[in-house]
């Protein structure tokens, strides 16, 4: 009987290990046709208003509106359509809902509005799990780019990204935990922070590392 169960195992075991190697971890949902065409009008816009980093854009100045109003509006409709559809894969909607508050965040199609952008990346962050949502309402937050900083929501967004393993989320929480913003300081655990995403080449913890006078980029990594 033991010996049958063993046999059991170890065919089960050998089943599944190909599985893993043939699955893998789960991947992106792709594209629909939809996004597709909204990444593409952001494109487009963008490449009508190139190297216009002006408050007031008119004719004058070589750019057709009334095609970059277009694209920006296109984009502008679609991400907010796909972000709004809650229905879909988690990871699908929380990047629709990234580019949404991009373009709010960069006042591209819209009015600069950072309400509006924050709304969108924390919901993209908290509920979708999206990264990128997280470190740049981080970044926000920290820097205080919409009006004031709000150091405690930063510290937690950066933790958020460094718990998934993202390099510049570990060196944003280890620079905030050695400055002691946003809560108690513990220059330990940010030191150690900053010298991990050193090693992963995040060439900003390198530069804070080397700022703090601490070790200088490790060797051998």
């Amino acid at each position: 009987m033991i010996v049958r169960i063993a046999a059991f195992l170890t065919a089960s075991l050998a089943l599944t290990l190909p599985a893993l190697a043939q699955f893998g971890p789960p991947r992106d949902t792709p594209p629909t046709q939809r996004e597709i065409y909204a990444d593409r009008a952001l494109a487009t816009g963008m490449r009508f208003s190139t190297g216009l980093a002006r408050d007031v854009v008119t004719a004058d100045d070589g750019v057709d509106l009334d095609r970059t109003e277009f694209w920006f509006d296109e984009a502008l409709g679609a991400y907010t359509e796909l972000c709004s559809d809650k229905t879909a894969p988690r990871d699908f909607w929380a990047r629709n809902c990234y580019k949404l508050g991009d373009m709010y965040r960069r006042g591209l199609g819209t009015p600069q509005d950072y309400a509006s952008a924050e709304m969108h990346f924390l919901a993209a962050c908290e509920q979708g799990k999206h990264i990128e949502a997280c470190l740049q309402q981080a970044h926000i937050d920290h820097t205080g780019n919409a009006g004031e900083t709000d150091w405690p929501r930063a510290r937690k967004l950066y933790s958020q990204a460094c718990s998934a393993k993202e390099p510049s989320g570990c060196a944003g929480l280890g620079n905030m935990l050695y400055r002691g913003q946003g809560g108690f300081p513990d220059r330990k655990r940010g030191a150690r922070l900053l010298q991990d995403a050193c090693a992963a080449d995040y060439e900003w913890a390198c530069e804070r590392i080397v700022g703090y006078g601490l070790t200088e980029k490790p060797k051998g990594f």
